[in-house]
């Protein structure tokens, strides 16, 4: 039986994490990974020689492979059109055709390059190597530089789109993402910060405004109790940068909870960044069994 090859990527707003993955129809073995920060605010030929050189460092000369990228919404999945217009991240990919463009820089077909919604993808990860094994209801919300969402119901996973639900007197994403945290500590402390992760990790912030997080874990309970009235997940999984700072606002999120009588089992990802990336691997056989479909 002859061996694939497949780079399964996860592009979010901070990094893109690349797996190289070696195997057979059925069986893949992750032979290497490479993670490097990214700037989704550089322009375009930036991002894109970014993207290249990572993936580039992962293969041989002259050897085929399949590509497979988790990519935030919006996107057009289907034939790789960037939709990002309003989020900041990744402003000057708005509509370019990622598919081509990256054929074009590595030299391989359109057709054996995929694309798939990172929540999605960071969900089937976790359904199939992590923590939503044998759950039929779940709530995936990846929490970073934008809220991604997907829900596994029985035995279907799907992106939930919920970054752009009403939400308090915006939408989701305006208060379950890291630029709520840079927000509020400005106006709050009159520090400029780049995310989370810069918060956590300076104790002087942390002194003067560690209050952040009571009042995202309010936020964060708030919008289960509001996804709960319409889908009844078993379980909620969190992933992306933020739930990695989970120490400060995870009980507190429990406690809110518990308050409107809610019980429900709330989990951080441990396979991290790498959830997605078994998750886009997942991605290809998907789309491969659509095509002989049609």
């Amino acid at each position: 039986m002859s061996k694939k090859i497949i780079l399964s990527g996860d592009i979010g707003g901070s990094h893109i994490t690349v797996g190289r993955f070696i195997g057979n129809d059925s069986v893949f073995k992750l032979e290497d990974l490479k993670r490097e920060s990214i700037d989704s605010y550089a322009p375009k030929s930036i991002i894109l020689d970014h993207w290249v050189s990572i993936l580039t460092d992962l293969v041989h000369p002259n050897e085929d492979y399949l590509l497979s990228l988790a990519i935030p919404a919006p996107f057009d999945y289907k034939n790789g059109i960037c939709l990002i217009e309003k989020q900041g991240k990744f402003r000057h990919l708005f509509g370019i055709n990622l598919r081509e463009e990256l054929s074009g820089h590595l030299g391989i077909l359109p057709s054996n390059i995929f694309f798939i919604n990172d929540a999605e993808a960071f969900l089937l990860g976790e359904v199939n190597f992590g923590e939503g094994n044998n759950v039929n209801n779940i709530l995936g919300l990846t929490l970073g530089s934008g809220l991604g969402s997907s829900i596994k119901s029985g035995n279907i996973v799907r992106d939930g789109g919920l970054w752009c639900s009403p939400f308090k007197s915006g939408i989701a994403e305006d208060y379950l993402s890291s630029r709520w945290f840079v927000n509020w500590i400005y106006q709050e402390l009159n520090i400029q910060v780049d995310g989370v992760k810069e918060i956590v990790s300076n104790p002087e912030i942390m002194k003067k405004g560690s209050s952040v997080f009571d009042f995202f874990a309010k936020n964060l309970a708030d919008f289960i109790i509001k996804q709960q009235e319409e889908f009844h997940a078993d379980k909620i999984i969190l992933g992306g940068n933020i739930s990695k700072a989970y120490p400060f606002f995870l009980d507190k999120t429990l406690h809110y909870l518990q308050i409107q009588d809610l019980d429900i089992v709330i989990e951080v990802s441990q396979l991290g960044e790498k959830s997605a990336v078994f998750g886009a691997l997942s991605a290809i056989n998907l789309y491969q069994d659509l095509r002989e479909k049609i």
